[in-house]
């Protein structure tokens, strides 16, 4: 039996995730893809690498959840 997660994702999170498995697919190059989401074509990359690896889950910033490092005074 196949199982399925449920990940929570925010709204510009999907619409890279939209973009990327477009990318995937080939319907789109990575250049177009990076003028769609507004960054870099490297970031692209990185982003593809990191579905590819990972699954959709591997859109969700890293950093979520964790506690900010701020300085005490």
């Amino acid at each position: 039996m196949v199982r399925k997660d449920i990940i929570m994702i925010r709204q510009k999170e999907l619409k890279r995730l939209h973009v990327i498995h477009r990318v995937l697919r080939g319907e789109i190059r990575q250049s177009e893809a990076s003028d769609i989401l507004s960054i870099s074509e490297r970031q692209i990359r990185r982003i593809v690498k990191r579905i590819r690896r990972e699954g959709d889950s591997g859109i969700i910033h890293k950093s979520r959840g964790k506690e900010s490092q701020q300085e005490t005074a």
